[in-house]
């Protein structure tokens, strides 16, 4: 392992300790580690489970609806193993407006339209909603997107802040010191620091440690530690995500729908609801099909099957203590 990646994992836990400290004085909660069962994901949990305390950190897996069967049964095994330490390990599904558990079949015609790479609201309601009120450590990194780059580690995106804020780790450290001294003082002032504001509020702050990291770092740590990983990046997949993200590579789409093609089925149903609910969406669809030809090419080879999405959630779901989230600000 080279220096400069030595020296990138003590930053990561340095960054995680200090989440974790603060998360404690300003929430009274322990850090929520955000599990999507990616590599990003293992690397964070391995760091935090190397620096921290089990009652230090909870984990949280989003159940999206257009995870991989593969992605699901990995998270169970992970899940296993932390029970086993004693780390607190949940699930959690959303609900949408009628109060009743959502996902992204019924979002596209509750929407009108399909999730684009512009308009991504699959990621507000699925994924973004789940963590309300807490300190989120996500698998964030600069270099998997241009724009990822120019934010920092620590972040808040909550009360009176309608764009994210970002504050470097050193900065962070500083302020948050500072204001532990001045709560020592008689009669001292609020420190009004935009970061201290916000977590004295309780409001969302996120957390990135491996946002300086690559995908070259990811890869030498979980090989130098041995650890285990999600199946399908051996299948030949360079990312582990929602299949048909729109932020997915046009070949990816291919092959997820490929490998699991009743996803397809899934869309194509969800479009043709669509076009009821809005039949004017676009002139030249007819159907639900005609609009998954336009959102991505239909793929000719089918490899294997999936479980349905009931499946999954009665698959040992209430073994990890299933929590069912509403979107924030909704009732």
């Amino acid at each position: 392992m080279t220096e400069q990646l030595l020296a990138k994992i003590e930053k990561s836990k340095e960054t995680l300790k200090l989440a974790s400290e603060m998360s404690q004085h300003y929430y009274q909660e322990p850090i929520v580690i955000c599990y999507s069962g990616g590599k990003d994901s293992d690397v964070i949990l391995r760091l935090a489970m190397d620096c921290l305390e089990p009652d230090e950190f909870e984990v949280l897996h989003s159940i999206t609806t257009v995870d991989s069967p593969i992605t699901n049964r990995y998270v169970n095994e992970v899940f296993a193993e932390l029970k086993d330490k004693g780390i607190k390990c949940s699930k959690s599904i959303p609900v949408g407006k009628d109060g009743k558990p959502t996902n992204m079949w019924k979002l596209i015609p509750e929407k009108k339209m399909p999730p684009t790479r512009i308009v991504r609201y699959c990621c507000q309601v699925l994924k973004e909603t789940q963590t309300p009120n807490r300190v989120a450590i996500l698998g964030v990194r600069s270099d998997e997107s241009s724009k990822r780059k120019g934010r920092d580690i620590f972040g808040v995106r909550g009360g009176s802040y309608s764009e994210a804020t970002f504050f470097s780790l050193e900065h962070t450290a500083e302020v948050h010191r500072e204001a532990l001294e001045k709560e020592q003082e008689p009669n001292g002032t609020v420190w009004d620091c935009t970061l201290i504001k916000i977590m004295r509020n309780r409001d969302d702050t996120v957390v990135s440690p491996i946002y300086e990291w690559t995908d070259s770092d990811v890869w030498d740590y979980l090989t130098w530690g041995g650890w285990k990983y999600n199946p399908m990046y051996d299948m030949g997949y360079h990312r582990v995500g929602c299949i048909g993200c729109p932020l997915a590579t046009y070949k990816q789409k291919l092959k997820e729908f490929a490998d699991f093609p009743t996803y397809k089925q899934h869309y194509i149903k969800a479009f043709d609801e669509m076009l009821k609910a809005n039949p004017k969406a676009n002139g030249e669809w007819k159907c639900g099909e005609d609009v998954f030809k336009w959102w991505i090419e239909e793929s000719k080879h089918i490899t294997q099957g999936q479980m349905s999405i009931t499946d999954y959630m009665n698959e040992q779901t209430d073994e990890w203590g299933l929590i069912v989230r509403k979107p924030k600000g909704e009732t």
